[in-house]
This record gives C-alpha cells, sequence and structure tokens, in this order.
C-alpha cells in the first residue's frame, strides 16, 4: 500500500510539472502579427478527399476568395475512391476556378487498394505533381480564413524552415460534448507548440501543414512510416525534423488557424480517438512514449484510488466494525482519499490555467464555462482510450482499420 501512495503522489508530480512546462514553453512562443505584403513563394494546397461531396465546398469556396496572388497558387485535390459524387462537385467547382485541379487515387496509382494507407499515398501522389515549392495540407471538411496562406508563407520567407505546423481549432460546436472537444483540442494544439519547441515531434495536424516540397522528396515521403492508416502529419514531422535540425516550427498566428467540425457522437468521437492512439506504437522517440505512458497512468491512478476509496465504504457499510482495530484497518482507505482529494486538485487547477492561455488564443475564452464537465470528460476518456486504442480496430472513412 506505501508503494501505490508513493507512486500515486510521484505520478501527480511528474503531472504537474509536465502541464506547467507546457504552459511556459506555450506562453513564450511568439504570438505573429504581421503579415508580408509582397510574396514570392509559389505554394500547392493538397486537399485528400473521400466521400466528402457535402463538405468539401467549403473549403473550396474558402480557397476562391483567398488572399494570395493567383499566379502562384494551385490546388490539388485527390479523390480518394469516393463512392458519394465529391468528383462531380470538385469537378464543378474546377470549371470555374483554374487554380484548382482534381486528380484520382485510383488512376494515379492502380493498386493503391492494396494498402490501408490510403490517405498518405494519395498526399504523396499529389506532391509529385505539385508545381509549388512550398505544400499546404489541409482536409476536405476544413475551413479557412482569407489570410490563411499569407500567414504561413510569411513565417516561412521571414524565418526559413523545413516545415511549419500551424493551428487548427474546432468550431460550430454545440453540445456540451462538443464543447468539450473543442477545448480538449484547444489544449492539444497548444502541446503540439510546446513540445515542438521542447524538441519533442509527437504531433502535429494534417489539417494545417506546411513543408517544402524538397524536404518531403529528400526524406522520401511517407517511406517506412507508411504500415499506419494515419500518421501523415506528425509521423512525417519527425522524419522531417530528424534530417533538418532546427528546421520545424509552429506557427502561432491567429489568421492561419483552420477550422473543422468536432464529432458529434460518441461513437464518431471515439473512432477518432483510437485513430490517434493507433499512432503511438509508431513514436522513434522514447520520451514521448515515457511521457504518454505516465500521463495515462496517473489518470488511471484517480481511477484506481477512487474505486478503492468507495470499495472500503461500501464494506465498511456492509459490516461495520466500530472497533479500534476497524478504524485502523480503515486508515489506509483514508489515506488514499486524501491522495486522491490532493490529485484532482492538482489536475484541475493546472489544466485550467494551462486551457485558459490556450482557449485565449484561438478567442473561445467561452468554452472555460464548461470546463468542470470537460476535466470528467477528460479524466474518464483517457484510460479508456488510451487502453482500447492501441487494440481494437476503427473506421475511418468507410474502411475498417487496424
Amino acid at each position: 500500500m506505501l508503494f501505490w501512495i508513493l507512486t500515486s503522489v510521484l505520478l501527480t508530480i511528474f503531472y504537474i510539472g509536465i502541464m506547467v512546462s507546457y504552459r511556459r514553453e506555450w506562453n513564450a512562443l511568439p504570438t505573429e502579427t504581421a503579415l508580408a505584403t509582397d510574396v514570392k513563394t509559389a505554394v500547392t494546397v493538397i486537399i485528400p478527399a473521400r466521400n466528402e461531396a457535402t463538405r468539401i465546398t467549403g473549403i473550396l469556396y474558402d480557397l476562391s476568395q483567398i488572399n494570395y496572388p493567383e499566379q502562384l497558387l494551385e490546388i490539388i485535390v485527390i479523390d480518394d475512391h469516393s463512392e458519394d459524387n465529391t468528383l462531380a462537385v470538385v469537378q464543378e467547382f474546377a470549371d470555374r476556378d483554374k487554380r484548382i485541379h482534381i486528380q484520382q487515387l485510383s488512376a494515379l496509382l492502380p493498386d493503391a487498394h492494396q494498402t490501408s494507407a490510403y490517405k498518405k499515398r494519395a498526399i504523396e501522389a499529389a506532391v509529385q505533381l505539385a508545381k509549388g515549392d512550398l505544400i499546404i495540407t489541409t482536409d476536405a471538411d476544413c475551413r479557412v480564413q482569407k489570410d490563411w496562406i499569407r500567414s504561413i508563407v510569411t513565417q516561412y520567407e521571414q524565418h526559413p524552415c523545413k516545415l511549419i505546423a500551424a493551428p487548427v481549432c474546432f468550431y460550430q460546436d454545440k453540445s456540451s460534448f462538443e464543447k468539450f472537444q473543442t477545448l480538449d483540442f484547444c489544449g492539444m494544439q497548444a502541446i503540439t507548440a510546446a513540445s515542438l519547441e521542447m524538441e519533442m515531434y509527437n504531433m502535429a495536424n494534417g489539417a494545417n501543414l506546411a513543408y517544402e516540397k524538397t524536404a518531403f522528396m529528400q526524406v522520401n515521403g511517407y517511406q517506412g512510416i507508411d504500415d499506419k492508416a494515419s500518421g501523415d502529419d506528425m509521423l512525417l514531422v519527425y522524419k522531417i525534423a530528424q534530417q533538418f535540425r532546427g528546421g520545424v516550427h509552429f506557427l502561432k498566428h491567429e489568421k492561419a488557424i483552420v477550422y473543422t467540425p468536432p464529432m458529434p457522437t460518441l461513437r464518431e468521437f471515439l473512432q477518432q480517438r483510437f485513430r490517434w492512439t493507433s499512432k503511438s506504437g509508431s513514436y522513434q522517440d522514447k520520451r514521448i512514449t515515457l511521457i504518454l505512458g505516465l500521463v495515462y497512468l496517473f489518470v488511471l491512478s484517480i481511477w484506481l484510488n477512487a474505486f478503492y476509496f468507495l470499495w472500503n465504504v461500501v464494506h465498511s457499510m456492509l459490516f461495520p466494525n466500530p472497533t479500534l482495530i476497524g478504524l485502523i484497518n480503515f486508515l489506509p482507505a483514508l489515506i488514499i482519499a486524501i491522495v486522491l482529494i490532493i490529485q484532482i486538485i492538482a489536475k484541475t487547477v493546472t489544466d485550467f490555467f494551462f486551457l485558459s492561455s490556450a482557449a485565449s488564443f484561438f478567442r473561445r475564452t467561452d468554452l472555460m464555462k464548461t470546463f468542470l464537465l470537460s476535466e470528467l470528460w477528460h479524466i474518464w476518456y483517457i484510460p479508456f482510450v488510451g487502453t482500447l486504442g492501441n487494440i481494437l480496430p476503427y473506421t475511418w472513412k468507410g474502411r475498417k482499420l487496424r
């Protein structure tokens, strides 16, 4: 029992330390504001799409209104074996906007059905066709701002690097469940930025990722990391970071934020998180594995301590023993209860200050009204998803993957 109490305390100290470190690095990252008026970089925006006929119109409309020189921009949509009329919808936009080009993965790579990494194959094929020097990837269900590309290129031209990870935020969140996802995702974006500043290249989001075409080619694209269906973002970040030291940065710019919808149902949320968790086995930086493992154990210890205390309370109610021996036997449960209270307070306080800072950047301080409810969701899903995400298959874009 003493060993377990000590373990719980050490896990709590670790959690406080890592969250304070993340918050310090996030706050220290300068918030860019100025935009270049004269840009010279040729850009190719790549959008993989599968069965997105009802949603892809948003991103295509936004790109048609984008504030970037027309002669320096091309947009490639790669249709990944869509079973709806995605192809026809994109073609209608392409007929009106000559910057938009549509390609079919089935035509470019007839053997693509032999792999589970469809999205990676689609992006690789698009990069081969791209005319731009800077590749920017996003998703078909996203929305972007008018100065999205200009903000990324400003960073690229003023602070040359090989890869830029940029912010993503959920929007159109209505239910408390969707607001929890948005607040949680704001925190994940801040952790992404902080981790990159700490030279831990474990996170990024393919909905807003920019990299040099030459850098992509020099690291041989997704070769060596194409066994996972997802991971087109963070696994590529690690490859480029290893070959180009100091060449990976996070862009903390309000105009660079890309917006994407949260998952409307619990099932879709779990499938998304199972997919994200499935990439954890591919981390080559063992510091990342250690941090994620300790955070998982910390939250799991909260559950175990709560169950232990409640079990002892129920047991003492069913089998009361008012003697001194009974009180002594109940003493470990009281100590566990104190540890549990300390853990909950520590997690709540550190998360509050960290998430407040992240939400402030995304101009979503309204989400802090749901903070306590979000904490309950967070405590529940980390051990659940962390355990099952590496075991169960998941469904993505209508495909069952493992």
